[in-house]
């Protein structure tokens, strides 16, 4: 039997794919779930171009096309990782993680954008396990570990939840906007005044929300005000256009990320007494452009 820590990746998309690739170079046993894609990555793995790490084929050590196949021979996986879209207003994304997960031994790592994600698995899992708490650092840790091996860039955040928030600031902005606005790039939307004001406006709605929960700034050098001149400036000193991701899912007729985005941000924002016109209007008019988008 490998010594070797085993990961198992949900989603392998994208991210889930260079996440798996960077881990398997640090030293992990990798296997894949896919679905669409069984097929190809069986035969062929994946083929990824990185600006960062360059172009590879990545061969997972197994290749699985469902949850139930990942544990057919009794398996168990010190890590899997969550890197599947948040969509729990189309079903519980706990469900499939609960045909794997035998015993304690298991670490999840949530891979994903949004706000409250946690939540879901905490009441499936982890209120059931008190020592899995208790195990937590030691599991970072040993995950950062892994990652630094692959020569992936990785840091243990002390205020999660104020990363979250700060994230967040953009993907509530950009996101829905290109889609709203007529499907346009990150890059358009900037060179356009009223748009460009609209993103600022729905970024500081953002910032107060996220700074009345986390109770205090949401980045050490970064004050409030200056967030969203911050954001602005990494796209436009780029050499590349920014298609936004909700934009990449709305133009591909798949289901957006919306409520971890914008409904469970303007939930919280609710309980604390918070105006948040610009959220609530960009979540009402994405709902109904998606309920069209996917007729």
């Amino acid at each position: 039997m490998s010594d070797k820590l085993s990961f198992l990746v949900f989603g392998a998309g994208a991210v889930g794919s260079v996440y798996g690739w960077r881990i398997q170079v640090g030293g992990g046993n990798v296997s894949v779930v896919c679905r669409s894609n069984y097929e190809a990555v069986k035969k062929n793995g994946f083929t990824i171009n990185s600006e960062i790490f360059g172009s590879h084929t990545f061969i997972p050590n197994n290749v699985y096309s469902s949850a139930k196949e990942t544990v057919a021979n009794g398996q168990e996986y010190d890590y899997i990782l969550v890197c599947t879209k948040a969509l729990p207003n189309i079903e519980d994304p706990t469900i499939l993680l609960k045909q794997i997960i035998k015993s304690n031994k298991t670490t999840i790592v949530l891979v994903q954008n949004g706000i409250g994600i946690e939540e879901p698995y905490i009441k499936a899992v982890l209120e059931k396990d008190k020592e899995y708490k208790r195990r937590g650092e030691f599991a970072l840790n040993t995950f950062d570990k892994i990652l630094l091996s692959g020569k992936v860039e990785s840091i243990v955040e002390k205020h999660l939840q104020r990363s979250r928030w700060f994230k967040l600031i953009w993907n509530a902005s950009f996101n829905p906007i290109s889609v709203i606005s007529g499907q346009y790039s990150a890059n358009d939307l900037l060179s356009n005044p009223g748009t460009r004001d609209l993103i600022k406006k729905t970024m500081y709605e953002v910032i107060k929300i996220g700074e009345a929960i986390t109770g205090g700034p949401l980045h050490d050098e970064i004050s409030g005000a200056n967030i969203p001149d911050y954001y602005i400036d990494r796209i436009e000193i780029r050499n590349t256009i920014v298609v936004p991701s909700m934009l990449q899912d709305y133009m591909n007729k798949k289901p957006m990320e919306y409520e971890v985005i914008l409904k469970t941000p303007i939930e919280k924002a609710k309980v604390l007494g918070i105006q948040v016109p610009i959220l609530e209007t960009l979540y009402s008019l994405l709902v109904m452009n998606e309920k069209r988008n996917l007729q």
